[in-house]
């Protein structure tokens, strides 16, 4: 039986034991320049790219430091079955300005695609509310398409853009879209 327990500490063990960490998509949400003599105004398009991205993250000694710093607020929860973990969500409490950022969204890759994350959103969505912040936030990109799917899914919306957040080199294409959600 899937539980959802708070979560404090993640190891290296962890994050290798769910396996692979990143997504594929065939599509992209793509800026398009809307014509205006005043403002830059620009839309996305949903297109189907000319070859799939294949993405992995790696999380190093440092970054792992870093969201054990994190996980240390008590704003994070793990999805555990028969003590193995399937998945984490990992918040960061942010009062500057009254909200929650949700910093990692993990799901072992075995288990995707079975409720596990959005019972994980269920838990930080209930957990936010209490904490009485007004928005959850996030970011993504334009080329996850499956990740940007699922955030709309569970109420969330592209709040914000950056057009060169990734190094155009690496990660050619990319955009960063900020989504929130209102509480």
């Amino acid at each position: 039986m899937l539980t959802i327990s708070s979560f404090k500490k993640l190891t290296i063990t962890d994050i290798r034991s769910l396996g692979h960490n990143g997504y594929t998509s065939e599509l992209a949400y793509m800026p398009v320049s809307q014509p205006d003599t005043e403002h830059i105004i620009f839309d996305f398009r949903l297109t189907t790219l000319d070859r799939p991205v294949h993405k992995t993250w790696h999380t190093s000694e440092e970054e792992l430091d870093e969201l054990n710093e994190v996980l240390a607020q008590g704003h994070s929860f793990a999805a555990w079955e028969e003590g193995k973990l399937l998945g984490f969500i990992i918040g960061e409490e942010r009062p500057w300005n009254n909200t929650l950022y949700i910093a990692q969204l993990t799901v072992a890759a075995s288990g995707r695609r079975k409720g596990i994350g959005s019972r994980l959103m269920q838990a930080i969505i209930q957990h936010a509310t209490k904490l009485q912040v007004r928005l959850l936030e996030l970011e993504t990109q334009n080329t996850n398409v499956p990740a940007v799917t699922f955030y709309k899914k569970h109420g969330f919306s592209v709040s914000g853009v950056h057009l060169r957040l990734y190094d155009p080199i690496s990660c050619p294409g990319e955009v960063a879209f900020y989504m929130t959600y209102s509480l």
